[in-house]
This record gives structure tokens, C-alpha cells and sequence, in this order.
């Protein structure tokens, strides 16, 4: 696959725009999590072990 790649004129520039796009995601999202208070990041760990019945919950059964 990468030596078909390297025959494709013009190719290195999608393959830096992929990159870009990539750290750039990385980072925002690195920045997110950062960002979080210790209230949210232990409600998000939480959550697949809480147990209380929601309107989802109920709609579902």
C-alpha cells in the first residue's frame, strides 16, 4: 500500500492533511479532559455502574 501511494502525484499533501486533522482532534480533545472538573470526570466513571432508573431505562424495558 505505500509504495502504491508514493507512485500517486500529489499524494504527500493528503497524507499531511490527514496528520494535521488528527493532532488536531488529539488536541482538542486533550485540552477537553483537561479542562473537566473532577465533578464530571467522576459522574462520566460512574456512570456505567449506576443502577437508577432513568426515562431511557424505563422506555427500553
Amino acid at each position: 500500500m505505500g509504495k502504491m501511494i508514493g507512485y500517486v502525484e500529489g499524494a504527500d499533501v493528503y497524507l499531511i492533511i490527514a496528520l494535521l486533522i488528527f493532532l488536531g482532534v488529539f488536541i482538542i480533545a486533550a485540552i477537553y479532559m483537561n479542562l473537566m472538573s473532577k465533578e464530571q470526570i467522576t459522574e462520566l466513571a460512574n456512570l456505567p455502574l449506576d443502577n437508577t432508573n432513568n426515562e431511557t431505562n424505563e422506555k427500553q424495558n
